[in-house]
């Protein structure tokens, strides 16, 4: 029964990003300023997320300045992660996206388009030069979400975090906004879809951590750190 729930969701799901891509595609055609963004924000992710079976909160929302740039970090355990956050955040945000995503039919445009930053992480020179794209966008008000630990955490807990975050961090001087997300995994698990439950969802914002916080410490330090801030939530 759950695997013919799960399905009939994912179908939802599905037509619904489909929708969404189309009309996000015309935007871009006619050049409407952020309409891509718009449609992730106000949208796509408000009807997916009851959609899957998830409801969603905030808690600490107050510490975030809506006109300040941030580089936005937390921990990654499930697809949904994504429209968690488009919805939450109180302003459009940006991905850093894994190259493979790229080669998906109609998503890997549409992620391109919207203005998401892909990565190869198989190419040092290449995740260089993507780094230091999404520091100059960071520095221009972008609001760009990293998962530091690189990829979706196999057992539910943070793993340890990977440098090119903060490489990014240092190159654009925004400050770090962590934030970790609770019960994620229990609506969609990872690598599970169609074990799709229902649950609440919390997003847990923490203290904005400032480039001067950061200046006295290497670069393997402040992972460790944020880390550990971010498990703390």
């Amino acid at each position: 029964m759950r695997a013919i729930l799960s399905f009939i969701k994912l179908l939802i799901f599905g037509i619904w990003s489909f929708i969404a891509i189309m009309i996000g595609g015309f935007l871009y055609i006619v050049r409407w300023k952020d309409g891509m963004a718009w449609i992730a924000k106000y949208f796509w992710a408000p009807v997916v997320l009851p959609v899957i079976g998830a409801r969603v909160t905030i808690e600490g929302i107050e510490k975030i300045d809506p006109k300040q740039s941030y580089l936005i970090m937390g921990n990654h355990n499930s697809f949904i992660d994504i429209p968690v956050l488009f919805k939450t955040m109180p302003f459009y945000t940006y991905f850093i996206a894994k190259k493979e995503l790229r080669k998906i039919p109609l998503l890997g445009w549409y992620i391109e388009a919207y203005g998401m930053i892909y990565i190869d992480r198989s190419d040092r020179l290449k995740a260089k030069e993507s780094i230091a794209h999404a520091g100059k966008l960071v520095s221009q008000g972008k609001r760009i979400i990293i998962f530091p630990e690189g990829t979706k955490s196999k057992d539910g807990k943070i793993a340890p975090f990977k440098k090119g975050g903060f490489h990014l961090a240092e190159q654009a001087q925004v400050p770090i906004l962590p934030l970790k997300i609770e019960g994620a995994r229990k609506v969609w698990p990872n690598k599970q879809p169609f074990k799709l439950g229902f649950g609440s969802i919390k997003v847990i914002v923490g203290d904005a951590i400032w480039p001067d916080d950061l200046k006295e410490m290497e670069i393997g330090d402040r992972t460790n750190y944020i880390r550990e801030i971010i498990k703390k939530l």
